[in-house]
């Protein structure tokens, strides 16, 4: 899984869980900020473990405030297992 792949897809679930065009949804976009509610964070988690095939606790978006930081993590978790 590469970075830019999990960007990407992250963007477009997060766009779409919105209603936000792409192009506003970025690496430096505060999720709570950009309108993602709890119930789509947590569906959000678990759509990525079954793309990503990593184990993700849901309140791990809650510590990472930006889509970027919560990309690293998620990255960082696939890195370690």
């Amino acid at each position: 899984m590469s970075d830019s792949n999990l960007t990407h897809y992250l963007r477009e679930q997060i766009a779409k869980r919105t209603d936000l065009p792409l192009e506003e949804v970025r690496e430096e976009s505060v999720l709570i900020d950009i309108g993602l509610e709890s119930i789509d964070a947590v569906l959000l988690c678990g759509d990525v473990e079954d793309e990503f095939d990593v184990e993700i606790d849901p309140s791990m978006i809650f510590e990472h405030d930006t889509l970027g930081a919560f990309a690293t993590a998620v990255l960082a978790l696939k890195a370690a297992k």
